[in-house]
């Protein structure tokens, strides 16, 4: 089975369309539905399997494979994940609840598949004899007896797999602030640096969003006062390999801008720490100084050019990230009319991130709601109005680390997004704080969970807090799931 997982295409590439992608699902459900109330052979049996067969066929003619795979919250067809609306909701339910029953992540099937072969599989998976401690294992050794040779099928990573990924994506957010630390440290000595490991950092970035992007959202929230230009830094950047995967660039086009917002502050290494970290209002001189670290990071990184095959837009980066969509903001220009792309890029998630980092000069920060909301304000002027919209979309209504009121009278902070843009108001999250009791450590519920009984939600969201106000360290929780 080709795997897929770290190179999931991008939109533009050419690949089957989205409807192509629902129909094989929406195929591939009805087959399960129809076979659990007629008998097999029933020709609306057969009828629903000869589709689905038709569907795969015309997969398999133009992509050369085809793998249904379920990851975290969502499905992929041959590594694009399929968007469900309200509608098919259902569909989505019903097939992430029976790849889980069967401990299955992913079926491949592969050129010269036949309909025989697929007849066969089918009636394995509609067994009610499974062993339901070990399904997977059943379903494999089904396979090999009936001689199916063009349709395989993966198990479901164990628990331990999954929690060590987030292992492993925090390991990868704390090897990013020893990295640009070393090139810190470097820059100050005028040494070098090695590109070629940023760059491998941007392609564990690129893996670990595809893997688990909520996760990986949520050490966004990882605020480290005494050193903040290192954490600012790192936050700013896989938030923009995060936007700039939304907005469908490529893997070269991503690895750029995760460099270039990865250098964007190097020239705050020439500002003074006592002007950096002045808790009073800035003087007209010191204003000139902070401004003057767009200069410095240029120049740098045009020094570095010469030698590291730097890419050009990092050094554009470095010198507009404050220059704000109507040119205004610093430093000024004369005869230029448009801001860089990237520049635009690391401009919105540099300033979401400052707004919503604690510092000596604003001890009150921003919640990540309010800070999106004055953003949105400042669109057209500030920011760029589609970027920004993207970038509002893609941190999502309730954004992940947001601490949050439920109806139910508990408290918790928004861990998971629910990828389904009918349910963007209904994330999952960790409860913290129990009715009328003191703080816990809550499951993750699902808030688009509905209770049989009374056929509504179970939990609604009534208002989000400030988790600054009430001393609640958010980051704390996604480091502790990692643990």
């Amino acid at each position: 089975m080709r795997k897929k997982g770290a190179a999931e295409r991008t939109r533009g590439e050419e690949g089957l369309t989205q409807r192509e992608l629902v129909n094989i699902l929406l195929r591939y459900h009805a087959v399960v539905k129809v076979a659990r109330v007629y008998d097999f052979n029933n020709q609306i049996v057969q009828e629903q399997i000869q589709l689905l067969f038709d569907g795969i066929n015309a997969a398999l003619e133009k992509e050369g494979e085809v793998v249904l795979r379920r990851r975290e919250n969502s499905i992929y067809v041959n590594g694009v994940r399929v968007k469900f609306d309200y509608s098919n909701y259902h569909i989505y339910k019903f097939l992430a609840g029976d790849f889980q029953a069967k401990e299955l992540a992913a079926i491949a099937f592969s050129p010269e598949m036949t309909l025989d072969e697929l007849q066969r599989f089918v009636r394995i998976l509609l067994r009610k004899d499974l062993d339901p401690k070990s399904p997977h294992a059943e379903i494999i050794l089904a396979i090999d007896a009936e001689h199916i040779d063009h349709i395989m099928v993966e198990k479901i990573a164990p628990v331990e797999l999954r929690v060590s990924r987030e292992k492993s994506a925090v390991r990868m957010y704390f090897a990013g602030i020893a990295l640009l630390k070393d090139v810190f440290e470097k820059q100050k000595q005028r040494g070098a640096f090695n590109l070629n490991l940023t760059k491998r950092w941007m392609q564990s970035i690129f893996n670990h969003l595809v893997d688990d992007e909520s996760f990986i959202y949520g050490l966004t929230n990882i605020k480290n006062y005494d050193e903040y230009t290192l954490n600012h830094s790192i936050n700013v950047c896989i938030l923009a390999v995060a936007l700039g995967r939304r907005l469908g660039l490529s893997r070269e086009e991503l690895s750029d801008l995760g460099v270039s917002a990865f250098l964007h502050d190097l020239g705050k290494l020439e500002v003074p720490k006592e002007i950096l970290d002045k808790p009073a209002q800035l003087n007209e001189e010191e204003r000139s100084i902070i401004e003057g670290h767009v200069h410095h990071g240029a120049e740098k990184l045009i020094e570095l050019k010469s030698a590291r095959r730097l890419p050009l837009r990092a050094v554009q980066v470095a010198l507009e990230h404050h220059l704000k969509v109507d040119l205004s903001g610093y430093p000024k220009y004369i005869r230029k009319k448009t801001v860089s792309l990237f520049s635009q890029i690391v401009k919105i998630v540099d300033y979401f991130d400052a707004i919503t980092t604690k510092r000596v000069y604003r001890p009150r920060v921003m919640t990540r709601e309010d800070a999106l909301a004055m953003m949105r304000e400042k669109s057209g002027d500030e920011f760029d109005p589609l970027l920004l919209k993207v970038f509002v979309s893609m941190i999502g209504a309730h954004p992940i680390g947001s601490l949050v009121v439920l109806d139910s009278g508990e408290i918790g902070i928004v861990f998971e997004a629910n990828p389904h843009p009918a349910f963007q108001l209904r994330p999952k999250v960790k409860i913290i704080a129990a009715l009328k009791k003191s703080m816990v450590d809550g499951e993750v519920v699902d808030l688009a969970e509905i209770d049989p009984v009374t056929a509504k939600f179970r939990r609604s969201i009534v208002k989000s807090l400030d988790a600054e106000r009430y001393g609640i360290r958010v980051a704390d929780y996604f480091l502790a799931k990692a643990s």
